[in-house]
């Protein structure tokens, strides 16, 4: 069932027909939401979880979208960041201004993706050779590029073997196109 509802919801992200409850949403809410709710699993895996303070301006970022979507970006990614991080390693996570848009870094000191495979990342059930043998469905980063596409953004990735991955999401800043 949770793999049929994935695989929905990314149909419905990619064809625009996404049901989105957009509301101005303050993005380190969404950020601390999801550091709370992974805060223990990174404990458990001994990896060191931390956000940035807010911006150096101390204002908010907010982007208008659906907070319980964003959500799932921000937890999928910092799922991911823990999963593929090995006791001793850090994932952190950043917000800021660029460009006029939002963005959000989910930095980790993983075991990082081959160039090879980094393409295909985002091509829904593919699994590298090294994630093969931890939890999940191989959906998650798929329904992230496409919640995060729904709302006008867009989502890259910077890695290499044995050096960690940053997954950036840009979003526009509330009142811009």
């Amino acid at each position: 069932l949770v793999m049929l509802n994935a695989l929905m919801d990314i149909s419905e992200a990619e064809s625009g027909t996404m049901q989105l409850q957009r509301e101005p949403v303050d993005l380190a809410s969404v950020v601390d939401r999801a550091i709370d709710l992974y805060r223990d699993v990174a404990d458990s895996e001994g990896v060191t979880l931390a956000t940035a303070d807010s911006p150096a301006d101390g204002t908010p970022i907010v982007v208008v979208g659906d907070r319980t979507r964003l959500e799932q970006v921000a937890a999928n990614l910092i799922d991911n960041a823990i999963k593929y991080t090995p006791a001793g390693g850090r994932v952190d996570v950043d917000l800021a201004r660029e460009d006029g848009r939002a963005v959000m870094r989910v930095r980790d000191t993983g075991m990082g993706i081959p160039a090879n495979e980094l393409p295909r990342i985002w091509d829904r059930l593919f699994r590298g050779d090294q994630s093969r043998s931890a939890r999940g469905l191989g959906l998650g980063l798929s329904l992230v590029k496409a919640i995060v596409e729904a709302h006008g953004g867009h989502v890259a990735v910077a890695s290499a073997p044995d050096r960690g991955s940053t997954f950036s999401v840009s979003l526009p800043l509330e009142g811009r196109p």
